[in-house]
This record gives C-alpha cells, structure tokens and sequence, in this order.
C-alpha cells in the first residue's frame, strides 16, 4: 500500500473487544478504574504493517449523549465547547468537566478526555498507522444510515451486548437519545414511554436481528434491518 494512499479501516471499541475486520482481540473490562482502558491496552497490541488510516469507532459504553438546542450566540469552538459542557454538567455534574464534546444537528456526545489522549497516543509518529478520527459508533451508525430516515422520522437503534443506543428523528430535528444497559428492544421501550407526545413506528435496526414469528410483540413497532 502506497504511503500517498494509504489503506482505510476501521476499529471498534468495546469494553469486551477490540475489533478489526474480522479480527476479534478480547480485553479486560476491569483492567483499570476505567472501563476503556482494557480496550486501550488491546489496541497497542495492534501491529500494522501497511501504511493504514485509522478511525476508531467508539462503544456506546464510553460515551455520553445529550440533546443540546442550537445557539445563534456562540462565537467559535472555544465558546461552542464551553456551551454543551454546562449542558452535560447539569446533568453529570463535575466529571464534566474532563470531557471533550462533539455537536452537531443538536445532538451532542461526550468522550473522557483522557481516552483521547490514549488514543492519540496509541498511534505514534514512528508507526506506519495514523489515527484519522474517532467517532461514536451511534454518531457513525447515523451518518451511514441517515438517508433511510423518512420525512415522517424514524428511531434508529444500535445494538451491542448488555446494552442499546435509540435516538428519534421527528422529520424535523432530534428529539431524543438514550444509551442504557439492557436488551435493545427494553432501552426502546423505555425510552418510547419517556418521550412525550405521538412517536413515529419505524425501528431502524443496527447490530440485532428484529424480532420474528412467534417472538414478534404486540408493541406496534416496523422494523427495518439496517446491514452491518
């Protein structure tokens, strides 16, 4: 692979794996008093060979998520950060503050400081790896798949063992997001009865086969399978 190309993949982070293609590394979740940074050792561990860009897509496990309405007001990213920061800290009070933030369309998640900086450090100047970017795997789940979403809305749920991301899209804007433990369709559920008014029906499925046959519930959702 030509350094002026370089190949492209992704890697995804998870508190059990590390994932790479079909490559599966195993990690400790209880590796250290942070959840991510089993994930962080399996990710060393990585020997590239080729000249690669990375993008590291990170479990929902390691993020937090949060609806912040948009401000005509804020001048720069300097002013933005600051802005979402107190919105999250309202919520999370001073763990807040170590957090970096991404926004956009309203909808904004939050990393630890620290696990970017790990992640940054994980691919060192010497290596023939470079990181390009790391990005939420719900945030990357919606950008692949935003061209599905119908002028009606629609809720987009990410599966991933022991836990579930929804957000809804009402046609016009986000209007809620949730990532929980537990089974997809019980953090769905949950986060359907926390929402006020009429909902759309339309379940876009990532990571989880809908429910089929004799296991389809009466709960009045349409699924649609969204391929890995």
């Amino acid at each position: 692979m030509s350094r002026l190309f370089p190949e492209r993949v992704l890697v995804s982070l998870s508190s059990a794996e590390v994932a790479l293609g079909t490559r599966r590394i195993a990690c400790d979740p209880a590796y250290g008093p942070e959840p991510w940074q089993g994930a962080l050792a399996a990710l060393r561990s990585i020997q590239f060979t080729e000249w690669t860009r990375v993008t590291v897509a990170l479990s929902s496990a390691f993020v937090r998520y949060a609806l912040v309405p948009r401000s005509d007001a804020l001048a720069g990213e300097a002013e933005e950060q600051a802005y979402v920061r107190h919105h999250f800290a309202k919520v999370h009070g001073e763990r807040a503050k170590s957090w970096v933030f991404r926004w956009s369309e309203g909808l904004a998640s939050a990393i630890d400081q620290r696990l970017l900086e790990g992640l940054k450090a994980s691919f060192p100047p010497q290596g023939k790896a470079r990181l390009a970017s790391v990005q939420p795997a719900l945030m990357l789940a919606i950008n692949r798949w935003r061209g599905e979403f119908p002028a009606t809305g629609a809720w987009l749920v990410l599966a991933e063992p022991e836990r579930a991301s929804a957000a809804l899209h009402d046609g016009s804007g986000w209007r809620s997001v949730q990532s929980a433990k537990g089974a997809w369709l019980d953090v769905l559920e949950r986060e359907r009865h926390r929402v006020a008014g009429a909902v759309p029906e339309l379940v876009l499925l990532a990571g989880a086969a809908a429910p089929r046959g004799d296991a389809v519930p009466a709960d009045g959702w349409k699924y649609r399978e969204l391929p890995a």
